[in-house]
């Protein structure tokens, strides 16, 4: 397997994750970030600084996702900076970088929160390690 494939994968996963946050904002009758924006200020009131903060990582986290595509589609050296600092976010906002999974488990019905989180730990796993050592195993 070659570096431009495994990048192309991933850029291809962060591609999916895109169409499908777009999706199912649209679906729902929202508009992608402003919707966010709108229960963020409704929420506010609620919870104060928590809801600021939360708010600021998840624009943080699918900013850089899109980043994140681009730099795979294009094969730069520095994607691997950029995912050991999504690593945190992801797992914090649960989004699992093999998005694909979560769209199959929830197709066959599979919601266990036990079962999500272990999906959302292999996928990073996967991503981590097949980033990291990346050159050992692309020819």
């Amino acid at each position: 397997m070659k570096i431009k494939w495994l990048y192309w994968f991933w850029g291809a996963m962060d591609f999916f994750y895109i169409i499908r946050f777009g999706y199912l904002n649209f679906s729902q009758g929202k508009v992608p970030f402003y919707s966010d924006i709108q229960s963020y200020v409704q929420l506010r009131s609620e919870h104060g600084v928590s809801s600021d903060v939360l708010l600021l990582l998840s624009v943080l986290l699918n900013v850089s996702i899109v980043v994140s595509m681009v730099l795979f589609f294009v094969g730069s050296r520095t994607i691997p900076y950029l995912i050991y600092v999504q690593l945190p976010l992801r797992l914090l906002l649960v989004v699992p970088s093999l998005s694909i999974f979560l769209w199959l488990s929830k197709a066959a019905g599979a919601t266990s929160v036990i079962w999500l989180i272990s999906l959302l730990l292999f996928s990073e796993a996967v991503k981590l390690f097949s980033i990291l050592f990346r050159k050992k195993w692309c020819v």
